[in-house]
């Protein structure tokens, strides 16, 4: 047996459609619904720790599948990153897959995607061109006549009108002002001036050391291994589980998935552990991952021995998703395959319906 949940699209967002193959006649289709991250079930007012049966709004059964019509109450409750198991009264258990939803809360309740009419845009006014005012050019400031420049005398016939005043004492005591100035210069030059010092040259060990830094001591710690402070120090550390979900949230391709899972796949896993690793490789395993799918199947597997968390043993399931593995060429799935049938042998001999069906039906 196996299920699903989608959206139905023809009842708008909130709503949803559970399939369930292999069923067999169902007269009454009342449910269960629980959830593997915390082990709670879900009821009338959320998820809860007692079990609580619910009911379709509708249902069909063609005999091939049996189809269950739920609202928000059980579609708003769910989503593809945690894990859930449907328990059908009077039928058995299987995991529930989770598809593409359209929640009740998306887009104001209109759905995902829905077109919106964007708000209509107020016309544009009309406004009238304001006029442009020209200033008016400055008045022409009053031009005074040009009076004609005063006319200045030729010194030549200036000195010429004057008589000659310049004698030889004059001449003389320029000629004295001058020696003594040369003088002078000569004295200071000679005696007074101070030699230019020649630079002093730099120590070669300065030199060397200039771009090292000042702390040269090998015990003293290194910028490097100075703690971490503000927001890098603050942040803390993910779980497990939430490092899980942060991959699937992303891209998550398979390969990074199953070597995140791998290393949680491990005899003394907590259980949190065991959950992430299950939620990686049941994502990377629907997407095609061979080693994925013999993961997975590990984990419904009641002879395996290693810890499954929240997910219960499934015979069905852990064939379905072995014989997956086989025909991917998964060399390790055939011998799990094979070590399976011989369980279910044995719970068939003990009066096991499942196993009897199981074993019927294998192929």
């Amino acid at each position: 047996m196996r299920a699903s949940i989608s959206g139905d699209s023809g009842r708008g967002p909130g709503n949803g459609v559970i399939e369930i193959f292999d069923a067999g006649s169902v007269s009454d289709p009342g449910f269960t619904l629980l959830r593997a991250s915390d082990g709670k079930c879900l009821g009338p007012r959320g998820w809860q720790e007692s079990e609580t049966l619910l009911t379709p709004d509708a249902w069909d059964n063609d005999g091939g599948s049996l189809r269950l019509a739920v609202g928000p109450a059980v579609v708003d409750e769910v989503d593809n990153l945690d894990a859930y198991r449907i328990s059908l009264r009077g039928v058995g258990s299987c995991a529930l897959a989770v598809k593409s939803l359209v929640y009740s809360h998306i887009a104001g309740g209109h759905g995902m995607g829905a077109a919106t009419q964007a708000a209509p845009q107020p016309a544009p006014v009309a406004t009238e061109p304001e006029p442009i005012v020209e200033s008016p050019e400055p008045p022409l400031a009053f031009e005074e006549p040009q009076q004609p420049a005063p006319q200045l005398e030729d010194p030549l016939e200036m000195n010429t009108q004057q008589p000659e005043k310049s004698g030889g004492k004059g001449m003389l005591v320029v000629l004295l002002v001058l020696a003594l100035a040369a003088a002078g210069a000569a004295v200071w030059w000679f005696l007074l001036r101070e030699p230019e010092k020649a630079p002093l040259p730099t120590p070669p060990a300065q030199t060397q050391n200039a771009d090292k830094p000042q702390n040269s001591d090998p015990a003293q710690p290194k910028p490097a291994d100075a703690p971490k402070q503000g927001a890098d120090a603050a942040k803390p550390a993910l779980t497990p589980l939430a490092s899980a979900r942060e991959q699937l949230r992303g891209q998550a391709l398979p390969d990074v998935s199953l070597a995140m899972a791998k290393p949680l796949r491990k005899a003394e896993a907590t259980p949190e552990e065991t959950d992430a690793a299950f939620l990686l490789l049941e994502d990377a395993a629907q997407k095609g991952d061979a080693e994925s799918m013999y993961l997975v199947g590990q984990f419904y597997d009641p002879a395996s021995t290693l810890p499954r968390g929240s997910i219960p043993a499934d015979l069905t399931q852990a064939k379905r998703w072995y014989d997956q593995a086989v025909q991917k060429g998964q060399p390790l799935a055939k011998a799990a395959l094979d070590k399976l049938k011989e369980y279910a042998r044995g719970l068939e001999a003990k009066g096991d319906a499942e196993a009897r069906s199981l074993l019927q039906n294998w192929q």
